[in-house]
């Protein structure tokens, strides 16, 4: 399984336009670890680099989801503790409300607020959902939040922060980041469970 990611993250760095694995999971693992301030972390990068690996990032996690049977993205390890591919799908779906209203609350935007956000940690997760409805719901909620980004970051303004009590002072890059840095979480998973999924039968 670790050949297998090391690949994965070897053809993911080719993409032009992409923050470096090798340098931005580090950067996450700083903040998360409390070495240095998820606002701090957000000034490491220019904003549109944040942004264009996200939509590289969402993307890979579409194509992780090619070709899988619905037992497949159902299927669960015994030995692991990732989550299924169907609950971490649905997990990100859900919780991109909350990214969503996040952007749109500290940009200047007339953008409407996401109905459903979610409120805390894990909310969404759901087991045994169909892989078509998995890539459908991913499919929908990708252009829902690429609406979100494109409508905010060029009307947010420059200095305007809030205080969040899980991550401290944020502002529009740190919310973008920290959007992409949970991405990058469950793609980690997402991948990792696939090729377990695809090789138990």
């Amino acid at each position: 399984m670790e050949q297998r990611w090391a690949q994965f993250v070897h053809e993911y760095d080719k993409i032009a336009g992409m923050i470096q694995s090798e340098v931005l999971n580090p950067l996450i693992l700083s903040a998360f670890g409390k070495e240095i301030t998820w606002l701090e972390a957000s000034t490491r990068h220019p904003l549109d680099e944040f942004i264009e690996t996200f939509y590289r990032t969402r993307a890979r996690t579409q194509e992780m989801l090619e070709n899988l049977t619905d037992a497949q993205v159902a299927f669960a390890s015994t030995v692991h503790p990732f989550w299924s591919i169907s609950e971490s799908i649905t997990h990100l779906v859900y919780t991109q409300g909350f990214y969503h209203n996040k952007l749109v609350e500290i940009s200047t935007s007339q953008l409407p607020h996401a109905v459903e956000a979610a409120r805390g940690f894990g909310e969404g997760a759901r087991q045994n959902v169909p892989a078509e409805t998995l890539r459908e719901s991913l499919l929908k909620a990708t252009k829902q939040i690429r609406v979100a980004i494109e409508g905010t970051r060029n009307a947010h303004t420059a200095g305007k922060t809030e205080v969040n009590p899980a991550f401290g002072v944020c502002n529009y890059e740190t919310w973008m980041l920290l959007m992409l840095a949970h991405e990058v979480d469950h793609l980690r998973q997402i991948a990792a469970m696939r090729g377990l999924a695809r090789t138990s039968g």
